[in-house]
């Protein structure tokens, strides 16, 4: 079942942005400010401020998970999968933001480069040109565990539970206003993303200059910040794979990056349909 909802997610999140257009979170947005306004005190539990607002959620996730489970020769569990795990992608294809900024900056579009670069990388980013394209490499490899790697991990372990867990954190350490709760969310968030950074990493080096990727991550400086810590192992690990390229082509160097978080994630696809072959997963 996690096969065919992963590879059928990605498929049509690769071929159209249907999924891109439905994918609304104001539902949650709107639901966060409530509970905010209920509970006055959330702000005041730190860390645990985020479990207690993903509670009520992920419960009736799990309730539906456990009840869908089986009924109709498991065609409405694969259904339900399918649906959270499309959802919980993204929210926005990051191969369609690369051709677009690639395309911008090729034309000349400085405006539209800094706009597809600020969508890239979630923040503002530098205005000088050179340094904008290392930073979008950089984002490239990092967002890509927050995009699907993840993602994926979770559902492979948790089901629709695990996926929806991941997201919706994800985005409330983007999103709330809330200064606690946003805190706490990328605490909860690097928690969950470091297990896939790692791995990611791993698959970066299998796919990539090894060598490079092994001497970048283990040179690269102790984070005492998880967050931090799983950034610089995704950013060491993906540019050490790529250091066969050369100075002066940054866009080529864009363009192998998505080339090898495309290979890594053939790689992760490889690894869960052997699983899956061998009877370790559902």
């Amino acid at each position: 079942m996690a096969l065919i909802c992963i590879l059928i997610g990605i498929i049509f999140e690769r071929i159209s942005d249907t999924l891109e257009n439905l994918r609304n979170f104001d539902w949650f947005d709107g639901y966060s400010r409530w509970l905010l306004k209920t509970l006055p005190g959330l702000s005041s539990q730190h860390l645990s401020s985020i479990l207690i607002l993903l509670l009520p959620i992920m419960l009736c996730v799990m309730l539906l998970q456990i009840w869908f489970d089986g009924r109709l020769l498991g065609m409405i569990d694969l259904l339900f999968g399918l649906v959270i795990f499309a959802f919980c992608l993204g929210p926005r294809d990051l191969n369609r933001q690369i051709n677009r900024y690639l395309d911008a900056r090729e034309s000349g579009d400085e405006t539209e480069a800094s706009s597809e670069a600020c969508a890239i990388m979630q923040k503002e980013p530098p205005s000088d040109p050179d340094q904008q394209i290392v930073e979008v490499m950089r984002s490239i490899l990092h967002e890509s565990n927050d995009r699907f790697f993840a993602v994926i991990f979770w559902f492979v372990l948790l089901g629709p539970f695990g996926a929806l867990l991941y997201r919706l954190t994800s985005h409330t350490m983007r999103t709330t206003g809330n200064a606690t709760l946003a805190n706490a969310a990328r605490q909860f968030q690097a928690i969950l993303a470091w297990a896939p950074a790692h791995l990611v990493a791993v698959g970066y080096a299998l796919t990539g200059n090894y060598e490079g990727a092994k001497q970048e991550f283990y040179s690269k400086n102790k984070q005492d910040d998880l967050y931090d810590c799983n950034y610089h192992t995704l950013i060491t690990a993906g540019q050490g794979a790529l250091k066969d390229c050369a100075p002066g082509e940054e866009t080529s160097c864009i363009r192998s990056a998505r080339g090898l978080v495309l290979r890594t994630l053939v790689v992760w696809l490889a690894f869960i349909s052997v699983l899956t072959l061998i009877g370790w997963m559902s």
